[in-house]
């Protein structure tokens, strides 16, 4: 009898329990920030940060590393979100042949950017997506 007992208190909170376990990895599994690394059609290396911050805004950081250290090298540089432009700039190198931008957007429920720059010099294209 009191096995019986037992199991008709059990087994409702095992099941709240269980139900309560299976919504929070969801929940959790959401991402904070995203890196992704990548490669231009010749030598540059680009990155893109996307990290969602305290405030909900979304934080995002793009940038490009030449292979050579020039400062003054510009680059065409547009990035959109969910297919909006958000910048649209030509930038130059600093000394050690990289330049970064940095924008803060405000949340959205699905924010895709895609980042490219241009070298009109060189004709050298990068371009990275991220999703956060």
């Amino acid at each position: 009898m009191n096995f019986r007992r037992l199991a008709l208190i059990a087994l409702p909170a095992a099941l709240s329990i269980g139900a309560l376990g299976a919504a929070l990895p969801a929940h959790a599994a959401t991402p904070t920030s995203v890196v992704v690394n990548g490669h231009c059609t010749k030598t540059s290396l680009d990155n893109l940060q996307l990290q969602r911050e305290d405030t909900g805004q979304i934080s995002v950081d793009f940038g490009v590393d030449m292979a050579r250290h020039t400062a003054g090298v510009t680059w065409h540089v547009k990035e959109t979100r969910n297919g909006v432009v958000f910048v649209n700039r030509y930038i130059r190198t600093i000394t050690d042949g990289s330049f970064s931008i940095s924008s803060l957007l405000a949340p959205q429920t699905t924010n895709h950017v895609v980042a490219t720059a241009y070298n009109p010099a060189s004709g050298e294209f990068c371009t990275i997506s991220a999703t956060l």
